[in-house]
């Protein structure tokens, strides 16, 4: 047996065998084999070449140096040992294997652990953080939902808290931004002495994809359309626009004026997209809203702008942004409105201060150029711009009201 190193000799065969380094191993087979391993001299693994007389080569390194003839080669593999003396034979002796269980049982928990270690947990309410050990609870941003309601003529209380009043007949804009639209049609009643209250509301807009509601009060036969078909005539009846909107008529919900307490009621509670949730409380010849909705970019109307400040939902303030009302080719109504401007509108107007009124001359005729204004229609609008900060104006128009008009109001309080 000669030196035992890293990568070891054997000779195989007789007179010439075959000098091979295997592995880890030397081992010389026969006799006057051609080549053998030289380690460090005496003891010890080194990296000598060659030793003294006397002395052995102990285990080293598997170097190879010649020492003798014999024609023997040698190729350097990892797979051989000793089968007994003198055969020259060897067999093959399989590596130990190498497995990589250990290694993915490894990457497994460490990932685990890091899981533990830092991760982030999101739902609908809350966040939750763990970093190193340290958890902080924080609840989600909550959505800003606002409130606008609309009563009698109409009154209105805006998502702001702002009391603008619309008295004109025509055609507004609830809420519209660029996938909203809900408009109005504000028309004058008897029970009013002709100041407007909300008669229809329409919606419509990217936002419906493509589908329009129509909801009319009880009087004439009073429908709810969806894309122009009566739906959900009956009590109880429940209604799908596709996959968009939902609609319920029933008799249930608290009123936004409880002065309409004593009259049947008739309720359609939407569920539309935007997370916009509207109920239409339908009486003989006016409605009254409530509407509950996120904060939308960009929205405004008759609601206001929804932007934290009442300051600016003034019905002037609201004119000037959006129009005193809705242009022509954006009206979802398929027919106009017919513009009536009563005895009592026309002496109210005139009590209007002569440099006010000659203002709201010139403004209306601005905002009211996409709608081509009637004669009529300029003098609503003028009255929007006199009276729409007093919303008790109901009050005064009753002092100009004939006997006749105060008889035929009277018998419609009792029946709106």
């Amino acid at each position: 047996v000669g030196c035992c190193g890293p990568a070891g000799l054997v000779t195989t065969g007789l007179n010439g065998g075959i000098g091979e380094v295997r592995g880890a191993i030397d081992v010389r087979l026969g006799a006057n084999a051609g080549y053998k391993s030289l380690g460090p001299c005496n003891t010890g693994c080194g990296t000598a070449t060659s030793c003294l007389a006397g002395e052995e080569c102990g285990p080293g390194t598997g170097m190879m140096a010649f020492v003798g003839p014999g024609g023997g080669d040698w190729i350097t593999e990892t797979t051989y040992r000793y089968v007994g003396p003198g055969g020259g034979d060897v067999m093959f002796v399989s590596q130990k294997r190498r497995t990589y269980c250990g290694l993915v049982l490894c990457i497994i928990l460490a990932l685990l652990a890091l899981a533990l270690g830092i991760f982030i947990v999101v739902s609908p309410t809350t966040t939750t953080t763990v970093m190193a050990g340290l958890i902080t609870t924080s609840a989600a941003p909550k959505v800003e939902m606002g409130k606008c309601i609309f009563w009698g003529d109409p009154h209105l209380i805006t998502f702001d808290g702002a009391r603008p009043s619309f008295y004109g007949d025509g055609d507004y804009w609830i809420i519209q931004n660029d996938e909203v639209s809900i408009q109005g049609r504000y028309m004058g009643t008897v029970y009013t002495y002709g100041l407007a209250a909300t008669q229809k509301v329409a919606i419509g807009g990217p936002f419906m994809k493509g589908h329009t509601i129509i909801i009319e009060p009880m009087e004439h036969n009073g429908k709810i359309f969806v894309d122009g078909k009566s739906v959900c005539e009956e009590l109880g009846s429940t209604c799908h626009v596709g996959d968009v909107a939902t609609l319920v008529h029933d008799d249930k919900g608290e009123l936004v004026d409880e002065a309409a307490s004593q009259f049947d009621r008739h309720m359609v509670h939407l569920t539309l997209p935007k997370g916009i949730k509207m109920t239409v409380f339908r009486w003989t010849n006016y409605m009254d809203l409530d509407i509950e909705m996120p904060k939308l970019e960009g929205q405004d109307g008759s609601c206001g702008n929804f932007n934290g400040d009442a300051g600016d939902d003034t019905t002037q303030a609201i004119f000037q942004r959006m129009g005193a009302r809705v242009p022509t080719d954006e009206k979802m109504f398929p027919d106009d409105p017919k513009i009536e401007f009563t005895v009592e509108e026309a002496d109210m107007l005139n009590t209007c201060h002569k440099s006010k009124l000659e203002g709201a001359k010139l403004v209306c005729a601005t905002e009211l150029k996409g709608s081509d204004p009637t004669p009529s229609e300029l003098r609503a609008c003028m009255f929007d711009e006199c009276f729409g900060m007093n919303e008790h104006a109901l009050r005064t128009a009753r002092i100009y009201a004939t006997p006749e008009d105060r008889a035929k109001a009277g018998k419609m309080s009792s029946t709106a």
